[in-house]
C-alpha cells in the first residue's frame, strides 16, 4: 500500500534519539496530522482508522529497530555465557586435577611416614644395634667389611627416607595450594557463568517485550486497513460531496464578485481593495511573485495543494488548498485585507470565512472553530478573523487555506510568504 511506503519511508528518515523522546513523539504527531489531512471528508470511523494507522506506521520501524537490536543483545549475551559456562566447566576439570594430584601426593607423604615409623620403630627395639653389633663381633674380615657395606646401606636408607618424606611433604603443600586456587577460580567461572546466563534471559525478555510491540502495531494496522477499506464507498461518496460544495463556493464567490461590480461599489473602497491586492492579483500570471499576503495561522504546512493518491484506496484525489497544523482554538488571520463576502456554515467545508479582495481574487478560510467577523466587514491584512478547529469534513484541528481567482482554485503558495512564516 501506498500509505505503508510513504509513512514507513518518513518514520525511518526522521531522527530518533531515543525511545519516547520529545522529537520522536514530534515525529508521530506530524506523521498523524499528515494522514489527518489526507484522510480530509472520509467517515468517521475511517478517520480515527487512519489515525491508528498513522501511529502504528510512524512506530513500527522504531519498533522493529528495537527488536533487531534486542536480538543481536540476545545473541551477545548467549555467546558470554556459553563462554563463561566453558571456562566453569575447564576450571571444574582443573580443580578435580589438582584434588587428584593432592590426594597422590598426601598418599605419597603418608607411605612416607609409615616407611620411617617403621625404621623409627626397627632402632626403637634395637635392631639396628644388634646388627651393628653382630658387624663388629665377626672375626672374618671379609664378612665384617661385607656387614659394614650393609650397615652403610642401612643408614643411607634410613636418610634417603627422611628426604622422601620431606619431599613429598613439599610435593603435596603444593598439590594443596594448587587446589585450592583451583577452587577459587571454578567458584569464580561459576558466578561468572550464572551473571552471564541472568542477562542473556534478561535481554531475551527485552526481545520478547519489543516482539510484542511490533506484533500490536501490525495488528493495529491491520485492523485499522479493514476498517478503512470497508468504508471505501462512503469515502469516496464524502470527497465528490466535497468537490460539489467547492464548486457551489466558486458559484457563488462568482456571482458575488460579479454583483458588487454590477452594483459599483463605493469607489475609493474598491480603490482601496484594488491597491491592497494589486500585487496579488499580478502573481496569478506570475506564482511565486511577491503578493503582500501573511501566512493565515502560525503553524506548519501538513498538505499541499494539488493532485494527491488517497493513502488507503489507491485512488487520485484533488486537494483544493494547502493544509495549516495549528492546535485547537489558534487565531486565523486575514492574509491580505479585504471585505467579507461568505461567513458560516458551509457542509465540508464546516465553518467557512471567505474574503474578497477584488479584481476576482478571493481568500477562504475553513474547518474554524468560531468565525469572528460577518457578512460584508471590512477586514485587514493579518487581522484576527476566527479561530482554528475541526468542523465539517476534518480529522483534527487544522486550516485548509484556499485561494480563488474568478471562483477556481489555485495553488495558495503562489500568494504566500516563501518562508511560510508568520
Amino acid at each position: 500500500m501506498l500509505l505503508v511506503a510513504l509513512l514507513f519511508g518518513a518514520a525511518a528518515s526522521s531522527p530518533v534519539s531515543g525511545h519516547g523522546s520529545q522529537e520522536e513523539l514530534d515525529d508521530v504527531e506530524r506523521e498523524k496530522a499528515i494522514m489527518a489531512a489526507q484522510l480530509e471528508g472520509a467517515a468517521e470511523e475511517v478517520q480515527e482508522a487512519g489515525q491508528i494507522l498513522a501511529e502504528a506506521e510512524a512506530l513500527l520501524p522504531e519498533a522493529e529497530r528495537a527488536v533487531a537490536e534486542a536480538e543481536g543483545r540476545v545473541a551477545a549475551a548467549e555467546a558470554i555465557a556459553t563462554e563463561a559456562a566453558q571456562r566453569a566447566e575447564a576450571a571444574r576439570e582443573a580443580l578435580e586435577a589438582a584434588e587428584a594430584e593432592f590426594e597422590a601426593a598426601a598418599a605419597a607423604v603418608e607411605a612416607a611416614r609409615n616407611n620411617r615409623i617403621a625404621v623409627l620403630t626397627a632402632t626403637y627395639r634395637g635392631a639396628e644395634l644388634l646388627t651393628i653389633d653382630a658387624i663388629l663381633a665377626s672375626e672374618d674380615t671379609s664378612q665384617a667389611l661385607d656387614r659394614l657395606t650393609y650397615l652403610e646401606f642401612m643408614i643411607e636408607g634410613k636418610n634417603r627416607t627422611v628426604e622422601e618424606i620431606t619431599l613429598h611433604r613439599r610435593v603435596a603443600a603444593n598439590a594443596e595450594g594448587a587446589a585450592s586456587l583451583a577452587e577459587a577460580e571454578a567458584a569464580d567461572a561459576r558466578t561468572a557463568a550464572d551473571e552471564a546466563l541472568i542477562a542473556a534471559q534478561e535481554r531475551y525478555r527485552e526481545a520478547e517485550v519489543a516482539r510484542e510491540t511490533v506484533t500490536q502495531l501490525v495488528v493495529d494496522r491491520t485492523d485499522a486497513l479493514a476498517v478503512a477499506e470497508a468504508a471505501e464507498a462512503e469515502a469516496q461518496a464524502e470527497y465528490e460531496a466535497l468537490e460539489t460544495e467547492s464548486e457551489r463556493l466558486a458559484d457563488a464567490l462568482r456571482a458575488i464578485n460579479d454583483a458588487r461590480a454590477a452594483e459599483g461599489a463605493d469607489e475609493a473602497e474598491t480603490a482601496g481593495a484594488v491597491a491592497d491586492s494589486g500585487e496579488a492579483a499580478s502573481s496569478s500570471s506570475s506564482p511565486g511573485s511577491s503578493s503582500g499576503f501573511v501566512q493565515p495561522v502560525s503553524g506548519w504546512k501538513s498538505s499541499d495543494f494539488g493532485w494527491r493518491r488517497h493513502p488507503i484506496y489507491g485512488t487520485d484525489r484533488f486537494h483544493g488548498g494547502t493544509d495549516f497544523a495549528a492546535g485547537e482554538g489558534s487565531t486565523v488571520y486575514a492574509a491580505q485585507s479585504g471585505t467579507v463576502v461568505s461567513a458560516g456554515w458551509n457542509g465540508g467545508y464546516g465553518m467557512l470565512t471567505c474574503i474578497s479582495h477584488g479584481d476576482g481574487l478571493d481568500t477562504c478560510y475553513a474547518h474554524q472553530s468560531s468565525i469572528w467577523v460577518s457578512d460584508g466587514q471590512r477586514v485587514e491584512r493579518g487581522e484576527g478573523i476566527g479561530a482554528v478547529g475541526s468542523t465539517g469534513a476534518s480529522t483534527g484541528p487544522h486550516l485548509h487555506f484556499e485561494v480563488r481567482e474568478n471562483g477556481e482554485r489555485v495553488d495558495p503558495l503562489g500568494y504566500l510568504p516563501s518562508c511560510l512564516c508568520r
